[in-house]
């Protein structure tokens, strides 16, 4: 305590009344530290008076940390009105992209799209954040208007042309959400996927779709005229007997009808998917396929076949593969038109199922899914 201010003839409730004014060391310390609480590591029970104060109220039911939203909340504020607020909005759900405005000239002039580098894990509830806070962090004249990651097929501009106002004017992708206040019609989602499968023809696999040549060690090829008649023969003379074999089991697939086949963890069928490339083919740096780092041409003479499987916006959603196969000789259930391309379980009877691969894959309605398999011998 400091010197007595009192005089000496102060009486004793005077002095009593001095010292229990005097103001103890900890109250200015605890004013100062109040004063900066909420600039260091405020306490979770301040956060919603602090969301109010800044004016982030209506961020709160998209971006979960609220931490992350109050560290950043008033940088966020003052870029709001441009598209760098919808990347540093993006930073908060763990997303990056680069933003691609529409040309100036263009209809839908004062729309963007979001090219993501890596996908969204979940339709919802990631897809309904991303467009809420794009609509908040930029001007009310700007639209959302896509979301792309991988599989991106724009629009063919056929303006006073014959083609115009057709569906190759159309952009791919697929509404998910319910749109926003000044977007109620939601931008499209077009979403990309790639899983690739090297396989070699097991000899039971062979037999069971009766298209098996054991190897060839030395000699020559012993021509099976039951499954494989003359006329269909590709492989070249100059090749080795054991090439002719694999070109032979390879051109065996040339114009079959194989459906790609998705299972649960129960191995539960979810659907079948029209292959829509099986192609013997032979190895080549500028070919049209590709799987890993190598690339492929069709070839009559090919030692290998190429399969493909893709399945479409909206085939099946809110379900997880568990395993994949492909189906031989399968045919389409009674009643089933011809060109249906997403088949479900009971669609699709007879066959044999081969190339069987684990996986482990969220099917969604806005991803594309892209199977590749390359077969051997």
């Amino acid at each position: 305590m400091a010197a007595s201010l009192l005089p000496s003839n102060s009486t004793q409730t005077e002095r009593i009344i001095e010292s229990v004014m005097v103001e103890p060391a900890a109250v200015p310390n605890s004013a100062d530290a109040i004063a900066g609480t909420k600039l260091l590591v405020p306490p979770s029970s301040f956060l919603p008076f602090l969301i109010y104060e800044y004016g982030l109220g209506e961020l709160t039911p998209y971006v979960p940390n609220l931490y992350a939203l109050i560290k950043d909340g008033i940088a966020w504020q003052r870029i709001r009105g441009t598209l760098r607020a919808v990347t540093m909005g993006l930073g908060w759900l763990n997303l990056a992209a680069a933003i691609e405005e529409a040309w100036t000239g263009r209809r839908f002039w004062n729309s963007y799209q979001l090219r993501f580098t890596t996908l969204p894990e979940k339709d919802a509830p990631d897809l309904e954040r991303i467009e809420a806070i794009s609509s908040l962090s930029t001007p009310l004249r700007s639209k959302l208007r896509r979301g792309v990651f991988q599989y991106d097929v724009g629009p063919l501009i056929g303006d006073r042309a014959r083609l115009d106002g057709s569906l190759l004017e159309f952009e791919s992708g697929i509404k998910a959400t319910a749109g926003t206040l000044n977007f109620p019609e939601g931008a499209n989602w077009s979403f990309g996927r790639t899983a690739e499968f090297p396989h070699t023809l097991t000899e039971a696999e062979g037999l069971a779709i009766d298209n098996w040549i054991p190897p060839i060690e030395g000699g020559v090829l012993a021509w099976i005229a039951a499954s494989f008649p003359w006329k269909t023969a590709s492989a070249l003379w100059a090749a080795t007997p054991e090439e002719q074999r694999k070109q032979t089991l390879a051109g065996w697939f040339a114009g079959k009808v194989l459906y790609l086949v998705i299972r649960d963890a129960g191995n539960q069928v979810i659907g079948y998917r029209r292959c829509r490339t099986v192609r013997p083919v032979s190895g080549n740096v500028a070919g049209s396929y590709n799987l890993g780092s190598s690339n492929y041409s069709p070839s009559p003479s090919g030692n290998a076949v190429y399969i493909e499987a893709m399945t479409q916006f909206g085939d099946v959603a809110d379900r997880e593969a568990k395993s994949v196969s492909l189906l031989v000789n399968g045919v389409l259930a009674d009643g089933v038109p011809i060109g249906r391309l997403w088949l479900e379980p009971n669609q699709v009877v007879g066959g044999v199922e081969i190339m069987a691969k684990a996986v482990s894959i969220p099917l969604r309605k806005t991803v594309r899914d892209q199977f590749k398999f390359l077969l051997g011998f």
